[in-house]
Parts: structure tokens; C-alpha cells; sequence
């Protein structure tokens, strides 16, 4: 009996004796696939081709092996998701505090490359997904998990704990509407290096690169938020889209918002004494937990999520900008679909911004009625909201929804 392997030139003879017979993946005929298991014919399952040793017939790898190629000679998709997946895997095997970063490192290197695809294309790369048609071929849906899986990189990596020893929140709130005038992060990263307000030039760039790496993460321009600053410049709602961008990219900020602040609120705030020992315990050996401190006191300043003066920090539940609203609920709940009133109550919006839960529920009918929601729907213990568009399609509606009802 003949049976080709995969990799090898020529059909391999296996031994007739069972007993003889070591088990490997092997590719079949039509006819005889339907007799192998789910293990043989897993597309996971490693195909090796066949080495004759003695008496035994041993699996061994081949290292020259390349990706699948489509058939007109182009690397596949599924090539590229085989790619990116060892290299996640290898960064998962790294030393601890190396992880982080190297995850970033290929965060930074796809988002960068969609980047440059959608400005050569003039389309962003979710136009390029199709919905399943009703009479698509089996062969054909069975790859369309991967290729989400290439394409559902979110937009915010999981953040690094460093120290946030300079906010930047007055610069953030003065200079981000001003980036609209600007193509790119480079572009605006030159600005910012020529108008901030420091003597030296160092300085000033190394403020720049603080501020981009904050706003911008992995140095991708979204248009977005440009767009929104520019509309919302000099109102409360800047300030409160800044607030979630910065817990977003700002772990520690993140941290001391959820498990310090929130909590809180029956007690009106937390001294200052008390956001110390909390930073300190996560920076046990820095000295910089007083300048962390006083930076997160000044993002509740200065972005109007809360009031401080020399000893305590002052939070309440607060109402928002309905604008800022919908900016901060398409970054939460990025891709349209049907979303429960619980994830909205129990994540950032209402831990980070502090946003009351009954004040964001009636912005949900808001948003229905300016076309931005499809559906909102409360029956019984059944609550649910429907988004309708992706952020990249919505923000147009959210700066004319701005321009129209700042509050």
C-alpha cells in the first residue's frame, strides 16, 4: 500500500505488519479520507513526511518547508495568521517583563502596516470583510476565523505599569485639536516638538513623544480623535475623552481610577496620603509615587472628572457630554452589534468617568434618536443597545452631534 506524504517527492511504503506501524498524519485519497479520525485530519495536525530507519518507519520534520501559497503564487492569508501566531508565541515565551513590550512591538508592526494599506488604498481594511453568502462553499467559510483573526487587532494593546510622572493634561487639552491640520503622527510629533511651552529642545521633543505615545499608541493616526478634538475644543467633552484615552494607555492611571477612586465615592474622595501608599505598593522600589500622586490628581483637574485641593482627591458620580458619550461608547464597543446595558455599567464608562448609570442610559436614547443607535430596548431584565457603525464611520455623526449640543 502507497500513501503520499506531504513534503515528500516520492510515495513512502509502509510496513504491512501492524504491529510495526508508528502513527502519523498522512495525507489520503478522497476515497480513504473518510476513513481516518478527527486526529488525522485536523488542520492542526503536524504533517511530516516519512524517514526509513530499520524496521520502523519515523516521522520527521521538514524544515524547509514554506507557507501555503494562494494559487496564484502570493503568500496565502492563512500563511500571514501562521506568521503572526508564532511570532505571539514566541514573545510568550520571553522573559516577563520583555512580554509586554514584544507584544507591543507586533501591535505596533501590523497596526502600522494597516495604516499605510488604508492610505494607499483610500479604504479602511473593514471594507474589505464580506459577510458569508447563503450558498458559499464549506472550503470557503472554514478560513474566514483566521482571517478575523488577522484583522481583529484592537486598537488599544494591553498597557504597560510605568511610571505617569508628568500628565501633560493642560498640553493634551490645548494642542490635540490642533492635530487635525496633520496626516500623520510624525507630522503632528513635529508640531508639538516646535509650540510646547519648554526653553529646551530636548525637552520639548521628548514631551512630544510622552504626549503621541499616549494619544496614539503604536504611533497610528486615528483620525478619529483629531477630528473629535477639533470639534470639541475648549469643552468639557475634550476633557472627558482625554480622561478615558489616557486610562487607556496609562496603566497605573487605570488602576488607581477602578480599585482606589470608584470605590470611594460613598466617602466623597480619597486623601492623598492614601493614592501615595496605593502607588508606592506598585512602585515599591520608586521614589517618583509622590510625583504620580500629584500627576493623577491634576488628569482629574484638568480633564473635569473631579475636584482637589491640598489633602484629598474629590469624586462623585457626575453627568457628562453627550458627545464625548458617543465618542467613549464606539471606542468601548468598537464593532456594531447588539451589547448588554450591564458591560456599559460595569466597565470604564461609569468606573473611569464615573458617568451615572441612569444618566447613560438616557444618552442611549439619545443616540437612537440622532440615528446613531439602531435600537434600545428594556424588557423585563432584558437590556440592550444596538450600535449601528463602526467609530471610523460614526465620528462625522459624533462631531456633528458635538457641533449641534455641546452638553
Amino acid at each position: 500500500m502507497f500513501k503520499y506524504i506531504h513534503g515528500a517527492d516520492t510515495p513512502a511504503r509502509l510496513p504491512k505488519d501492524n504491529k510495526n506501524k508508528i502513527s502519523c498524519h498522512v495525507e489520503e485519497s478522497a476515497s480513504h479520507r473518510s476513513g481516518l479520525d478527527d486526529r488525522e485530519t485536523g488542520s492542526d495536525a503536524p504533517k511530516f513526511p516519512l524517514k526509513q530507519t530499520g524496521k520502523h518507519t519515523l516521522a520527521t520534520s521538514n524544515r524547509t518547508r514554506r507557507p501555503a501559497a494562494s494559487p496564484d503564487g502570493q503568500p496565502s492569508v492563512e500563511s500571514a495568521v501562521e506568521i503572526i501566531r508564532t511570532l505571539w508565541a514566541a514573545a510568550e515565551g520571553a522573559r516577563d517583563e520583555d512580554i509586554a513590550d514584544l507584544k507591543q512591538d507586533i501591535m505596533r508592526t501590523v497596526d502600522g502596516l494597516k495604516d499605510r494599506i488604508e492610505r494607499r488604498t483610500g479604504k479602511h481594511a473593514a471594507e474589505n470583510d464580506k459577510e458569508p453568502l447563503l450558498f458559499d462553499e464549506p472550503e470557503q467559510r472554514q478560513h474566514q476565523p483566521e482571517i478575523a483573526a488577522l484583522s481583529s487587532f484592537p486598537r488599544f494593546a494591553e498597557p504597560v505599569l510605568r511610571v505617569y510622572a508628568k500628565d501633560f493634561a493642560d498640553h493634551a487639552l490645548q494642542h490635540l485639536p490642533q492635530a487635525a491640520k496633520y496626516h500623520s503622527v510624525e507630522d503632528f510629533r513635529n508640531y508639538l516638538a516646535d509650540k510646547l511651552r519648554f526653553n529646551s529642545q530636548a525637552t520639548r521633543r521628548r514631551s512630544a513623544n510622552y504626549i503621541v505615545s499616549r494619544f496614539f499608541p503604536t504611533d497610528v493616526y486615528n483620525d478619529d480623535l483629531p477630528e473629535f478634538a477639533a470639534a470639541t475644543a475648549g469643552e468639557p467633552a475634550l476633557g472627558e475623552a482625554l480622561f478615558y484615552l489616557t486610562c487607556r494607555t496609562e496603566k497605573i492611571v487605570s488602576m488607581v481610577a477602578e480599585e482606589i477612586v470608584f470605590p470611594s465615592l460613598a466617602q466623597g474622595g480619597i486623601s492623598r496620603g492614601r493614592l501615595r501608599e496605593y502607588i508606592q505598593s506598585k512602585f515599591p522600589h520608586s521614589k517618583s509615587a509622590d510625583h504620580i500622586g500629584q500627576s493623577i490628581v491634576r488628569s482629574y483637574q484638568f480633564y473635569g472628572i473631579g475636584s482637589a485641593n491640598r489633602t484629598r482627591l474629590n469624586v462623585s458620580l457626575r453627568e457628562g457630554c453627550l458627545a464625548s458619550f458617543a465618542y467613549v461608547l464606539h471606542l468601548e464597543f468598537p464593532e456594531p452589534g447588539m451589547h448588554a446595558f450591564e458591560r456599559m455599567a460595569d466597565g470604564p464608562m461609569h468606573k473611569w468617568l464615573l458617568w451615572d448609570e441612569q444618566w447613560m442610559i438616557r444618552q442611549l436614547y439619545r443616540l437612537r434618536e440622532a440615528g446613531l443607535l439602531s435600537k434600545v430596548s428594556e424588557i423585563d431584565r432584558l437590556r440592550q443597545f444596538t450600535t449601528k457603525y463602526t467609530l471610523a464611520d460614526a465620528v462625522q455623526r459624533i462631531v456633528a452631534l458635538a457641533q449641534e449640543s455641546p452638553q
